[in-house]
């Protein structure tokens, strides 16, 4: 019991960290800045090139996972990210850094899906495979809000080159934990076959440009435009070689209405959840005179909302269902930006914090308990796309809000915390038309 109880607990925390280092830098962007002498420009590539590395990798580095051997993977994945963050707390320049948070992203891929996958394997029934989701998605959800709140007080206390030489400390007891915790993996040859090298390429490209393009609004028209059509292009051209090919990239069994339901709620509750955090820390800082880290701890009751709702969700999901579930979530996230868009005041913007909180664990639970639900053999494709979806939807939903508030002159709020408003309502209504054609097939 009490391995059982460690194992999740170390599979739990390589979510957190690595979920934790998209946001851990945005507090400390200006003393980087400061201390190394770089362009905004290149300070600006922190947040995108770890998030672009993060969400290309996923579905390679679960395949992978398949391959050979997840515990494998995942040991490999934290070692990497140990060598990202060596290189990027001993950084001389503001291009080293970004290279090391690029490296860092990549870690992070490998590592998030294949610990999932370890994680739902273990689960010795549905009940605690849906306990284990929920506690998952908590450290998920406290991460992004948790890294505002480390950066800050990490940079103001210390340095901010003091956050990447915890990351050593944090990945060598985790690595330590894992090989003697998780059992070994199967033998190379009880393990699946291989997959399309030029499906590899076609996915990460595919994903990547989209990223960028999101993450490039703000650059002249030509800049985005040509991104998106070269990844709508890459993603086009994929779908045509996944059909042509004997090893698929994605089984093709997968492409059930319940694992596409999950996808898309995946995609649905970190796109708007991480717009209307990232949103509310700029006014706080912006219009409510906060420092970095006073806003970081005004993004809590975030976290702790999600926390709560992800716990019970995880008991809650077996009586409700997870397609009720999920539902309930998307509705708390259209409330709260529903009601700051009202009501744009700081009292209102911290409910819409809670209610998102409260809609992100409840939602992500169910989401991945939809995703997960699949057979054995199919585990890893499921990890690495219910990832990818989360880690798209908060790159590009994040950078298309900021854009849209961003017209004209200043930052418009309320433009931002509509846009949270309508992304879950649609999110909802594409959820639930998916959900009654799987019914109506029954």
């Amino acid at each position: 019991m009490a391995n059982s109880r460690g194992r999740l607990v170390a599979l739990c925390t390589v979510q957190f960290v690595d979920v934790m280092g998209v946001t851990v830098v945005v507090s400390a962007m200006p003393r980087m800045l400061a201390d190394l002498g770089g362009s905004a420009a290149q300070a600006g590539l922190l947040v995108p090139v770890y998030a672009v590395g993060f969400s290309s990798l996923l579905l390679l580095a679960a395949r992978l996972g398949d391959r050979f051997g997840h515990r494998r993977t995942l040991v490999a994945g934290l070692l990497v990210f140990a060598i990202g963050s060596t290189v990027a707390a001993a950084a001389p320049t503001l291009s080293l850094l970004v290279t090391a948070r690029g490296i860092q992203g990549v870690a992070a891929a490998i590592s998030v899906p294949n610990a999932l996958v370890l994680l739902t394997r273990v689960a010795q029934s549905k009940d605690a495979r849906e306990r284990a989701l929920g506690a998952w998605n908590a450290c998920g959800g406290l991460a992004g809000a948790a890294g505002l709140l480390v950066g800050g007080l990490t940079t103001s206390a210390v340095s901010w080159r003091a956050i990447f030489w915890g990351n050593l400390v944090v990945t060598a007891v985790l690595v330590a934990v894992l090989l003697r915790l998780v059992e070994r993996d199967r033998p190379a040859e009880e393990l699946s076959a291989g997959f399309d090298p030029r499906s590899v390429v076609l996915q990460v490209v595919a994903v990547g440009a989209v990223v960028a393009a999101a993450n490039a609004t703000a650059k002249p028209w030509p800049v985005p435009a040509a991104l998106g059509l070269a990844g709508v292009l890459a993603a086009a051209w994929l779908v045509v070689r996944e059909r042509r090919t004997a090893r698929p990239l994605v089984p093709a069994g997968l492409w059930r209405p319940s694992f596409v339901a999950g996808l898309l709620g995946s995609f649905g509750i970190t796109a708007t959840t991480s717009s209307l955090v990232v949103v509310g820390t700029v006014y706080f800082q912006a219009e409510k005179g906060f420092s970095p880290a006073s806003a970081g701890l005004m993004i809590l009751p975030f976290s702790l909302g999600a926390v709560v709702a992800a716990g019970l969700a995880g008991r809650l999901m077996p009586r409700t269902g997870p397609r009720r579930t999920l539902a309930v979530g998307l509705l708390l996230i259209f409330g709260g930006g529903f009601a700051v868009w009202v009501s744009s005041t700081t009292a209102a913007l911290i409910v819409a914090l809670v209610l998102a909180g409260l809609g992100n664990g409840m939602g992500a639970v169910a989401a991945y308990g939809l995703g997960t639900a699949v057979p054995d053999e199919q585990q890893g494709s499921a990890a690495g796309l219910l990832n990818t979806a989360a880690q798209v939807g908060t790159a590009m939903m994040v950078a298309i809000t900021v854009a849209i508030a961003g017209r004209g002159y200043g930052l418009d709020y309320r433009a931002g915390w509509l846009t949270v408003a309508l992304t879950a309502l649609a999110v909802l209504f594409s959820v639930g038309a998916i959900t009654r054609q799987r019914t109506r097939r029954r």
